[in-house]
């Protein structure tokens, strides 16, 4: 009975420590004008954030912004890239669908969880309000649109199609009590997406 409870308690530390992949922790390209990832904080970035959110208290969560909307560009995926190394001009035809993905990217570490849901999408066990986080953008409308594109490739060029867009992101740290007790604790980020497009780009090679 005691190896199973040793047991038990060590698979729960596991999970708490995992890190849960996020949409925007697998773009291609992802720049902030400032600050990191919680992805990218390192043990003792988390100790010392702990800190702040550590001093317990009778009920809810107790809260540490990292960074605050801070504004990024990103490259979500490269739809085509091709290149003319020959003498003379190539006429391209592509047929693109696309499908429209929520506003909303979200991340945790430790303890906190998530849903990511259509129907039900933020931080569980209250946290949403705790970070005031903006209830209009966990839902999700799917939406799919047809481009038809043509154009030329020069001699000595390449033409690639990839999505663009903007977007603001927010991370910290919390801690959640119940009757004075630390019933949960670790990182939380958010990703809104601003605005996003495609972008063609030809460039010489």
């Amino acid at each position: 009975m005691k190896k199973i409870a040793v047991f038990v308690l060590f698979l729960l530390v596991i999970l708490s420590a995992q890190s849960v992949k996020a949409d925007h922790t697998s773009f291609e390209q992802l720049n902030l004008t400032s600050g990191k990832l919680i992805s990218e904080y390192s043990n003792s970035d988390l100790k010392n954030d702990y800190k702040k959110v550590d001093s317990r208290k009778f009920m809810g969560w107790r809260v540490h912004i990292k960074n605050d909307d801070v504004k990024a560009t990103f490259i979500k995926e490269t739809l085509f890239s091709y290149y003319n190394d020959g003498y003379t001009p190539i006429k391209y035809k592509y047929n693109l669908e696309l499908k429209s993905s929520s506003k909303l990217s979200l991340a945790s570490t430790g303890s906190i969880g998530y849903n990511s849901s259509k129907t039900d999408k933020g931080f569980k066990n209250g946290l949403n309000a705790s970070i005031k986080l903006d209830t209009s953008y966990t839902k999700n409308e799917d939406k799919t649109e047809k481009y038809n594109i043509e154009f030329e490739i020069d001699p000595g060029t390449q033409v690639d199609l990839y999505v663009y867009g903007e977007g603001k992101l927010t991370n910290g740290v919390a801690a959640n009590y119940i009757f004075w007790i630390r019933e949960r604790r670790g990182g939380f980020e958010y990703f809104v997406v601003t605005t996003q497009y495609q972008r063609l780009e030809k460039k010489r090679i």
